[in-house]
């Protein structure tokens, strides 16, 4: 075969990750299931993102009545039932199918949807929402899946809607070397490390309007996800042109 199109060459770019080390594809073995059925792994939580609860507070996440909004990557489904819990039409949606069938096993909440889905190479029902958020899923992504992943948030944010993010932060975990380093070596070293210039690059056709470590603000009460390795961004897309 001779490449001809941008998603043949994505697809062959895919298989230089042929170790294992690439979380954000389907495989023989659901790597997930190590992590979400470790009883004290930090992610096995109910504990929202610190992060969401700060926004919320300041204003920069409008109450969700009438509002829909996606969790990609969204694990055991913990940020998405606290978007419910705030009123929001909320939707999680994740790889891998053991993840999906633990966070509908741990939903009260009215309003909730759980997904299994390929967020880089299949169609997301449902949209557009008026926010997106992502929690960890971004920074496993292979350089090139990025194209897909920026693809993918065009189709599912609406006009005027919100992308928050919460990455690996540079200096603290994950791989620092740069993309054309880790597409030579085919090994992603459990996730990609980001600053906030690079978010901002990334997704510069977006407004940039906060972004920080994962900490507990000063006007906060109650219990929230927070790890000192971890930072997040919220953006905003611009209204669409008439």
């Amino acid at each position: 075969m001779r490449i001809a199109t941008v998603d043949q060459l994505l697809d062959a770019l895919d298989t230089l990750f042929a170790d294992g080390s690439d979380w954000t594809r389907r495989e023989q073995v659901d790597p997930w299931i190590r992590i979400f059925s470790q009883e004290h792994h930090p992610l096995n939580t109910d504990l929202p993102d610190a992060n969401l609860v700060s926004w919320f507070r300041q204003g920069l996440l409008p109450p969700g009545e009438a509002r829909m909004a996606l969790d990609l990557g969204c694990g055991l489904g913990r940020n998405t039932r606290w978007f419910a819990r705030q009123g929001y039409q909320a939707t999680g949606i994740d790889l891998s199918a053991y993840a999906i069938d633990q966070a509908k096993t741990r939903a009260n909440e009215g309003g909730v949807t759980f997904l299994e889905g390929d967020v880089l190479r299949e169609r997301i029902s449902g949209g557009p929402f008026d926010v997106v958020y992502d929690s960890g899923c971004f920074h496993h992504l292979p350089p090139h899946r990025r194209i897909s992943y920026l693809r993918t948030l065009e189709t599912v944010l609406k006009p005027g809607g919100l992308f928050g993010i919460c990455t690996f932060a540079w200096g603290q975990m994950g791989s620092e070397d740069d993309d054309l380093t880790l597409l030579r070596q085919g090994h992603l070293e459990g996730g990609i490390a980001y600053t906030m210039d690079d978010l901002r690059q990334v997704f510069s056709t977006l407004e940039f309007i906060e972004g920080g470590a994962l900490q507990v603000k000063e006007e906060q009460t109650g219990e929230v996800f927070q790890m000192p390795f971890l930072h997040a961004a919220l953006f905003r897309r611009g209204q669409a042109e008439e």
